[in-house]
């Protein structure tokens, strides 16, 4: 190991975080957004690593594994859980997980349910759609009463009708470029910002 890759390590948290991911298109997002907003001491690659799944069975397979195998983990481990809505109730399908979580170790768990989907989150920024897809008019949509709030719309169904032309693997890694981090009217993304600052710290 070289000095500089040294030297780099040592100012990394010694605390090993898992993302474990409903799909690859959140994949794709985290992987533009995060380094911009992971607090100081971590970094994708280093000590924050992403897992994608091929959807929510895939997904809730996975979790017991790796609450076991990082519960007894050599160093600090913490684990974020980013599971979809859908047409759940998201009370009721937070606590399916985190009783999932305890019933297979220790470990500190934060569980982020973006309400509905990834595309709610967008559709909280139709600016920044707007800056990929330019001949989508964010001024003409943004006011309208049911795009004020964002979580109750199906986002991916809403996005499709307003912007033909929208692909999930393009947007999920081009829109968290443009994106308004404070200003997101999605209150679900506010919450998966809020919480991962305070779970971090």
């Amino acid at each position: 190991m070289d000095q500089e890759t040294s030297a780099k390590l040592n100012n990394h948290k010694e605390v090993h975080v898992e993302f474990l991911l409903e799909e690859p298109s959140m994949m794709y997002f985290l992987e533009v957004l995060l380094p911009i907003i992971l607090p100081k001491g971590f970094e994708l690659g280093i000590n924050c690593h992403l897992r994608p799944h091929e959807g929510k069975s895939d997904l809730k397979k996975s979790i017991p594994k790796k609450i076991r195998t990082f519960s007894r983990y050599f160093m600090p481990a913490k684990i974020i859980i980013v599971h979809d809505q859908d047409s759940n109730d998201c009370k009721a399908l937070k606590n399916d997980i985190l009783e999932l979580c305890k019933a297979n170790g220790e470990i500190d768990v934060l569980i982020r349910i973006p309400c509905r989907e990834l595309e709610n989150w967008y559709l909280g920024d139709m600016n920044a759609l707007e800056k990929i897809y330019p001949d989508f008019n964010a001024k003409k949509y943004k006011n309208r009463a049911k795009f004020r709030n964002p979580d109750n719309c199906f986002g991916s169904f809403e996005i499709e009708r307003i912007i033909p032309d929208f692909q999930k693997k393009y947007a999920a890694k081009n829109i968290p470029k443009h994106f308004d981090i404070i200003n997101n009217s999605s209150e679900s993304f506010n919450q998966f910002i809020s919480g991962l600052s305070k779970f971090l710290s």
